[in-house]
């Protein structure tokens, strides 16, 4: 598909084996040369890891100009829907150079023809008319060493991670074992059905062109709290994080906040990243007291959602009071529809 601006949209899935090959390097140059944010949703291989998890389709939305590529949208297509990208906060088009109102509307016209008139894309800017700007990241950017970094917190904050230490806590890089049960534990008392055991173990063993740390915190040996951390071209952030709630007294968010901040200063990462949260929640309160930037994501729909806060609380308490057994079972079956 083109246009009188000389651009072309083409798509991975169209390409054959040795344009597929060449179009890895292509699009390295992109991230190397972006003009916005790159984060870990621009790293192909999680489109990789998402299809052989979950059974995805895979694909790539390329826009070239005279036979140049220009930028690219990873995305999933689930049961005939476009998503950029699934159980991760960013997807979108990323380019070196910024889209203007027209490319857009060439780039939904053309996912329309591929693929329906259906999809939901994340990104840090509007590119449908219908659009949710509910959700913020928070970003921190990085000093060259954990000393300086240390030395910004508000003594607060300091006081705060010297309790843990005081406390007994330890925090040590660690392994899917740990964290699992954790994780599980924390997206019950949310509400929330976790994603299988199976994708976190691709994620852990299949991730390339950047880097996966878990981390543990510990009481006398024992795990009360874990981590996961996800690295791409000098940006790193923590997807999933979670806490036994009956030891929150000793402080081991942060003891394992600032575990992770340092191990990314140690690797020369530029971005921290806390994730997503939804706007004047308390969980953004915990992120912006590390002196993180709030940045707004923009959550694009072809339709209008007509979905109500009261349905979510409802299900969310329904699926707390669910016994441990069947959310085990439940969980990793309605994860791969909700994303």
């Amino acid at each position: 598909m083109s246009n009188s601006e000389n651009l072309r949209i083409d798509y991975f899935s169209d390409l054959n084996k040795e344009n597929k090959v060449q179009l890895y390097e292509e699009i390295n140059s992109v991230i190397n040369n972006a003009d916005s944010l790159v984060t870990i949703a621009h790293n192909i291989e999680l489109l990789k890891i998402l299809s052989s998890s979950f059974d995805y389709k895979m694909d790539i939305l390329l826009i070239r100009k005279k036979g140049l590529l220009e930028g690219f949208m990873p995305i999933s297509i689930i049961r005939n829907k476009v998503v950029s990208i699934p159980h991760f906060s960013y997807g979108g088009y990323l380019g070196l150079k910024e889209l203007k109102s027209s490319q857009t509307k060439l780039i939904l016209r053309s996912l329309n023809r591929k693929y329906g008139k259906n999809y939901f894309i994340r990104d840090f800017i509007q590119l449908s008319k219908y659009y949710s700007e509910n959700k913020v990241a928070c970003f921190l950017k990085l000093e060259d060493d954990s000393e300086s970094q240390f030395s910004r917190f508000s003594s607060k904050l300091r006081s705060q991670i010297r309790k843990a230490k005081k406390n007994g806590l330890t925090v040590s890089t660690s392994v899917l074992e740990d964290f699992f049960p954790v994780y599980v534990n924390n997206m019950h008392r949310l509400g929330s059905p976790h994603l299988p055991k199976f994708f976190f173990n691709e994620i852990i063993t299949k991730y390339r062109n950047g880097e996966i740390e878990v981390f543990a915190v510990k009481k006398n040996e024992m795990v009360i709290g874990a981590s996961i951390v996800v690295s791409f071209n000098n940006f790193i952030e923590v997807c999933w994080a979670g806490t036994y709630k009956e030891y929150n007294y000793l402080a081991p968010n942060m003891l394992l906040y600032w575990s992770m901040i340092k191990y990314s200063i140690n690797n020369n990462i530029k971005t921290f990243s806390f994730g997503r949260s939804t706007k004047n929640s308390g969980p953004l309160r915990f992120k912006k007291q590390w002196g993180s930037e709030e940045v707004q994501l923009v959550w694009n729909y072809s339709k209008s959602k007509r979905f109500k806060i009261e349905n979510f609380k409802v299900l969310s308490f329904i699926w707390r009071n669910l016994p441990r057994s069947v959310i085990e079972i439940l969980g990793p079956l309605i994860t791969k529809y909700i994303y």
